[in-house]
């Protein structure tokens, strides 16, 4: 670790993976390499230091002496250098912020995917023998209000999307997040991203929430689409006025006009996954399932029309509580799905019982589990899947479930990837395997975060 308090003034270079930019002493260009949070290429800054080993040092900025045209005032305060972390990039502006992105891609596709991933991707996107880049797209309610002619709706952009936010409590009971890479809470006057909803429910100043959380430490503020904002402590969930309820799930609601489907109704453990970004559902089941049925992944307002998926065997998996299995067997699939999360499979079998050709499995994702289920279609169970869907956890699914999917020869692979380097790497798995890049986008979808999502299609000939 680095010693107390210890200081240096940095010369700040390109964006790094994980929310840092990569930085050297002043007038060192040859000097240690330095990753710190909370500053922007081209500046000069001040940053105290919070790891120092052999291999790693890391910094993070307390005073910036040359500042960069995109440095803004911090949606979030509070998540600046030695606060709560998670939301590191909220002093970036936001078409800054989705520059940042596609160059933190760009850079996970060349480094870690290898110089077979970074051509596919530059003669995908017509760069020829140039970097591989993917422009990182920002969400519709971003786009409406960066372009409002209202000041202050512009300044607010990408604040109140998160329809999802966890808090812990602090030493002295107040209520809080947990510090970067650190098990201290630090207690936050405000919460900018949480959607409105959930800023109206009061849960730093109101004593009724600081009462009910004592002992458990964790609440869990909840906005679904179709129904009012429930909190959810040591798993009972209570009302806006913080009454105990008897109900365990919440509804959501997903617009799909786009797939001429309308409204997808979904039923959900309270405590569930759910995408967090008010927008993300709805983007998400019109890309994923237009990507599977069509190769493409340009949204419906750049393809529209009818898609339908009758006669399609598909194999889903890390499948949830079935935000594209419901889509995908409306349009007329067979599909077959496989979730590790028992609780998340009984939400989707809810959200399912009416289609005969839906089959939800519960249990790890594996090869083994792959190769069974991805050969059981038919009626006789023994045709394996034309298309794959699959959308890891962060870590990716890991080139030995990408080699099973690619055993089973699916004429198409949809991959949904939260983190570029898991992107990369799988992707390049699926291209050792004869897989073609037919499609790919990224989704700003964790504004003022390093986060955001990385959608793929694969076809084979």
């Amino acid at each position: 670790m680095a010693t107390a308090r210890e200081e240096m003034v940095l010369d700040v270079g390109a964006p790094a993976h994980g929310g840092h930019c990569v930085a050297r002493p002043v007038g060192q260009p040859d000097g240690h390499v330095v990753f710190v949070r909370h500053a922007l290429p081209g500046e000069t800054v001040r940053a105290v230091m919070t790891q120092k080993t052999s291999k790693t040092w890391r910094a993070e900025t307390v005073e910036v002496l040359a500042a960069s045209p995109d440095r803004v005032r911090p949606a979030w305060a509070e998540a600046g250098a030695e606060g709560v972390g998670g939301r590191e990039l909220s002093h970036v502006a936001l078409p800054a912020q989705r520059t940042w992105k596609r160059w933190v891609l760009a850079d996970c596709l060349r480094r870690i995917g290898g110089p077979e991933v970074a051509e596919a991707v530059a003669a995908l996107t017509g760069q020829g023998s140039g970097p591989a880049s993917v422009a990182v797209e920002a969400m519709p309610s971003e786009r409406e209000a960066e372009a409002s002619a209202d000041q202050r709706v512009r300044e607010r952009a990408g604040t109140a999307t998160r329809t999802r936010v966890s808090l812990e409590t602090t030493a002295d009971g107040r209520i809080g997040m947990h510090g970067f890479r650190s098990a201290e809470v630090k207690a936050v006057s405000s919460l900018p991203l949480a959607v409105r909803e959930i800023q109206e429910l009061g849960l730093i100043e109101r004593r009724r929430w600081r009462d009910l959380v004592r002992g458990s430490g964790r609440l869990s503020a909840v906005a679904p689409s179709g129904a009012e904002p429930v909190v959810v402590i040591d798993g009972q969930v209570y009302s806006s006025r913080g009454k105990p309820t008897g109900r365990k799930r919440v509804d959501e609601v997903v617009d799909a006009t786009g797939l001429r489907l309308g409204e997808l109704r979904y039923c959900v453990h309270a405590d569930g996954f759910w995408q967090v970004h008010r927008d993300a559902p709805g983007v998400l089941v019109d890309r994923v399932v237009r990507g599977a049925l069509t190769g493409t992944l340009e949204g419906s307002s750049s393809r529209p029309g009818a898609v339908r998926a009758e006669g399609l065997k598909v194999l889903e998996l890390y499948s949830g509580a079935g935000l594209f299995t419901l889509p995908l067997a409306s349009l007329g699939g067979e599909v077959r799905s496989l979730e590790g999360s028992e609780q998340a499979v009984r939400d989707a079998r809810r959200n399912l019982h009416a289609f005969p050709g839906a089959h939800l499995f519960a249990g790890r994702v594996t090869p083994a589990s792959v190769a069974e289920l991805g050969r059981g279609f038919g009626e006789a169970g023994d045709q394996a899947a034309d298309v794959v869907v699959l959308d890891p956890p962060r870590k990716g699914a890991g080139r030995a479930v990408v080699e099973a999917v690619a055993d089973l020869g699916p004429r198409r692979v949809v991959l949904v990837a939260c983190d570029p380097a898991a992107a990369a790497r799988d992707l390049g798995a699926l291209l050792a395997r004869g897989y073609s890049l037919a499609s790919m986008c990224a989704l700003d979808m964790f504004p003022h975060t390093h986060h955001f999502e990385t959608l793929i299609v694969l076809d084979r000939d």
